[in-house]
Order: structure tokens, then sequence, then C-alpha cells
């Protein structure tokens, strides 16, 4: 999956399972009763089978290391025995971050795309922002297409009654040794499959996203004159911020959630949750450790180091091209390094491995690990096998001719190798095929790995390897989220509002406009309004499932 907005994505880690909520769904059976919490506790996941026929330069591991591609493979290899599909009509719903392709009467690559898929396949394409509104309509309107993503943290919700309603429950035909009967789909780790997973049923392909989570990425031009953007304490992060800051230049982007998320791993606040001794649930928002690095980040806006923006400035990346921000945050390493690339080829943006500040050991925060599922539309089993299979085909890895084929299109067409050996879309690519494939990953995707090609430019290979190195060092205080793959009623009910109220609060305490104190007795008020149930079902599933 590649090329998300920072909109979109970057604070996708709090998100958890399928339970995003705040948009309410008509036309799905929305007065259905649903005990998720109990029953995903347990749920046979599909069997791990890794694509091996393209063996990587760099390793993965079972920690979450990224496996990684020196160079463009030379042969590539046959993914999907067969064509999926029966000649149907087949219709996606997704979102794209890039500018939409041609429409398919002219476009000439998509209909190449029906020949692959044999299928007649249409996609209704929500932007970004937007898709909320986009998948409420269509859910509205009743004629659901046959393959919907589902993402985790824009506000849609009741998910788990709309799967009941109108989606397949696809457990019988992925769950155990199933799944190889879609390859690719096999190739996805069972944290991946976790994800899928609301009422002890499995409802679509995951969509495999970077392990680790949010990061500082800087231009290392303005921290050169502060010895590099690294620190082993808050009084030398706050004195390298306050060198590099003067004149038209700031050391910092000025979103403030961001800022604070990122140095609560510093502090060493939890990946979202706490388990405590007795088994019980504490939100990392409510902990000391984040109340910590809040203070933290008021001294740096006291210091006078942010950017004097909007906090929702939609720009902080190019500014930090162009010099005038020293750093900002971004979802993962790797987003980091590419991002700065985008804006300026040249320029190689360095990561800040969280340090341990003021006596707490640092925690960086693993990702959830996908960025939601693609749901199918209930039919017969040969209509939910075909459409499984057009997915497997979706999520080709890196190396097969399916994926070179959906992400760069036809050689000497819509693509053509450089130097490198590597493709580089042509004029009639970026038209036709660059919009699709946003879409089409967007869906499903192979697991991710470390590519040249990720990385704009011409220093591909040594963007994988710091990378790479990043992320061996991230492993060293990575935690997960203990209630991944674990559902919560109360989180779909209430955690949009938590969220965003959360958010609010953190921006109005920084920016001046209100007080510190006014923290703890936030969550205090939130713990009776739907924290404390979300917390303890969680528990619950937790137990059951131990």
């Amino acid at each position: 999956m590649s090329g998300l907005s920072r909109r979109g994505f970057l604070g996708i880690s709090t998100a958890v399972v399928a339970g995003a909520t705040g948009l309410g769904l008509t036309g799905c059976g929305t007065s259905a009763k649903t005990k998720g919490a109990a029953a995903s506790a347990k749920v046979k996941l599909p069997a791990y089978h890794p694509f091996t026929a393209v063996k990587p330069d760099l390793p993965a591991n079972s920690k979450g290391l990224s496996a990684g591609f020196l160079s463009y493979p030379k042969e590539l290899v046959q993914s999907v025995a067969k064509t999926p599909g029966d000649g149907s009509k087949v219709s996606m719903l997704t979102e794209i971050w890039v500018q939409p392709p041609l429409p398919k009467g002219g476009n000439d690559h998509w209909k190449r795309v029906d020949e692959a898929f044999g299928a007649d396949f249409s996609a209704i394409l929500g932007t970004d922002p937007g898709y909320p509104e986009k998948f409420s309509a269509t859910v509205a309107g009743g004629d659901l297409p046959d393959l919907m993503w589902i993402p985790p943290n824009q506000g849609i919700q009741h998910v788990a009654q709309l799967l009941e309603a109108k989606c397949a429950d696809i457990s019988e035909y992925v769950a155990g040794e199933a799944v190889k009967d879609f390859p690719n789909l096999a190739a996805m780790t069972p944290e991946h499959w976790k994800t899928a997973v609301v009422n002890g049923k499995i409802w679509g392909a995951p969509v495999p996203y970077p392990a680790f989570g949010q990061v500082y990425g800087a231009n290392p031009e303005v921290w050169a004159a502060a010895g590099g953007f690294s620190a082993t304490s808050t009084d030398e992060f706050l004195a390298k911020c306050k060198e590099v800051t003067g004149g038209k230049q700031w050391a910092l982007e000025p979103i403030y959630v961001n800022a604070v998320s990122v140095m609560s791993q510093c502090f060493g606040a939890p990946n979202k949750w706490r388990r405590e001794k007795d088994g019980s649930l504490t939100f990392w928002q409510e902990t000391d450790e984040y109340l910590e690095a809040l203070n933290f980040v008021l001294q740096l806006k006291k210091a006078g180091v942010f950017y004097p923006g909007d906090p929702q400035m939609a720009d902080a990346y190019l500014k930090m091209a162009q010099g005038s921000i020293g750093a900002t945050v971004h979802a993962n390493p790797s987003g980091a390094r590419a991002n700065l690339r985008t804006n300026d080829p040249e320029l190689a943006a360095e990561v800040l491995v969280p340090f341990n500040a003021q006596g707490h050991q640092a925690n960086h925060h693993y990702h959830l690990g996908t960025i939601g599922y693609t749901a199918l539309k209930k039919g017969d089993e040969k209509r939910v096998r075909m459409l499984l299979g057009i997915l497997d085909y979706i999520a080709a890895p890196f190396g097969s001719k399916e994926r070179e084929f959906l992400e760069f299109g036809t050689k000497d067409v819509d693509f053509t190798y450089d130097d490198k050996g590597i493709p580089q879309r042509t004029d009639a690519g970026k038209q036709q095929v660059e919009g699709l494939w946003s879409g089409l990953g967007t869906s499903t995707c192979a697991p991710f790995s470390l590519q040249t090609s990720s990385f704009p430019g011409t220093h591909g290979a040594e963007d994988v390897q710091y990378v790479y190195g990043v992320e061996q060092k991230l492993i060293g205080t990575a935690v997960r989220n203990p209630v991944v793959g674990h559902y919560s009623d109360a989180y779909t009910e209430h955690y949009g509002r938590l969220s965003t109220e959360a958010g609010d609060l953190v921006n109005d305490i920084v920016s001046g406009r209100k007080k510190i104190d006014e923290w703890k007795p936030f969550w205090s008020d939130w713990r009776n309004k739907g924290l404390e149930q979300m917390a303890r079902e969680y528990q619950q599933s937790l137990e059951k499932s131990a």
C-alpha cells in the first residue's frame, strides 16, 4: 500500500479492528444487537504461508522488520495460476490518494485490468477527504458494490451491523489451511487477519501496512547546525530545537496532537492501551506518561520552536522540504523518507528514534499493521470465491508479474525501465494507471516491503538500507497494542467523539486557550461516558482468548 495522504492515515494507529465511529449508516439493520467482544475472543485465523519465490536482499522477521529489496527483480514470477473472474460485472468502493485515473471508457489500462481479472470491473473511487460520506451514501442507496473497503479510522459507525446484514462471512473460505486456495492472501500474517475479525467472523481481505508507527522525520540540512536530528534527553532535544529555530525557520510543525503522540513514546506511554497487573486496561492518553509528554510539548511551545501555523496545516511536508520547518510527524519511517524525497529528491530525511525521557524507558508504538479490510457483498459460494480470487490477484507481491501490471501497467505504453531497471510511469501511465492502482492498493495488497521504487529520485537503495536500519533500532523498544484482534461494542459507539474531543483539548492546551489542569478531569469524565466500558469489554475479550 502506498500513496496515502497525511490527513487520511497519519493517525491510523489509534484505531483498532473495525470499530470506527461517528458516521451513522442507514439501510444496514442497525437495530441488530451484537456482542462482538465475546464472539471475537476466539476465532480460527487463516494459516500463514509467506511468498518465497522472490528473495529479499534484507530479510524480514517476526518482530515486524520489513523485507528490503535493493534492486528491482530482473525476472518476475507468476503468482496467480488462472484468471479469477467469470466474466460478470464486479464493482468496488475504495479510496484513492492521488489524482483520479481517466474514466474507464477512455482508459486502455483499465480495459486490460478487465481482461486480467476476467470481469467487467468498475470502481467507485472516493477521495481524501470525503470517503466516509461516499461510503454512507453508497450504503444508503441500498445496492451495495461487490467489494467495499472499510477503513478503521474515518468515523464509520455500525460496522458490525452492516457486515452481518449485507456482507459475506468468509471464514469458511479462508480459515486455517483453506486460505491456500488464495496464495497471495495466504501470505498475510495472523496479525493482519485479526483486524478483519468482527463478531467472531472474518469479513474481508486485510490491507497490510508497515508494522512501525509514528515518527518524526527531518530535513537534514536544517538540523546539521545542531549536529543532526537525534537526542538522548528532553533537554538535548529542546536545546537542538532552539538552536535550529530563527529567522524564517522553525524546528517543528504545529500539529500538536502528533507532537504529543511521538513524544509520549519517549516518556514510555503505552501503545493505546496498557494492561495492568490485575488484567484491567488503561487508555494511553489518561496515563501520567502521556500527561508528562503533553507538559513537554507545552515547554516546546513556550520556547517558540513550533512553526506559527494552523494545527491542521496541509503543507507541512512541503515547508519542511523548503527549509522553513525542520521536522514533521510521519505515519512510519518509510513514509518519512519517501515524503521528503517526493518534495525534494535530493533530501534524505533523518528519523528520530525515541529517546528515554526524564527517567522513563522509551516505547516505540507498533502500528495496527493494516489500514482496514475489504468486505465482500453476500452471495453464493461460487460468487464469493470468485471475488476472493480477484482480491487475491490484487494482493500480488512485489516481484510478481501481476503486481507490476497493476502498479505500472504495460511496458513501453504505461511505463519504461530506467537505467537501474526500475519501472517509471510514462505520461499515459500517470493518467491511466496511477489513480486506479491507488484505489486497488487501498482495497488490499501484499505484506509491506521496502522497495527502491517506493522512494522518488535516484537513491532508492540507500533509502531502503536507511529505513531498514531505523526499523532495527525501533524494534528494541517497540510495543504492541494489546487489544488488536479484539472487539469492543463501546468502542464502535464512543471512540470517534472521544478522539475528536481529546484532540481538540490538546490543541487548546498547547495553544494556551485552556489550562493543562483540565486534562485529568476530562478523562475522569470520559471514564463514565464510555471509556470504562471500552476497557471492560476489551479486558473480557482478552481473558476469554487467553
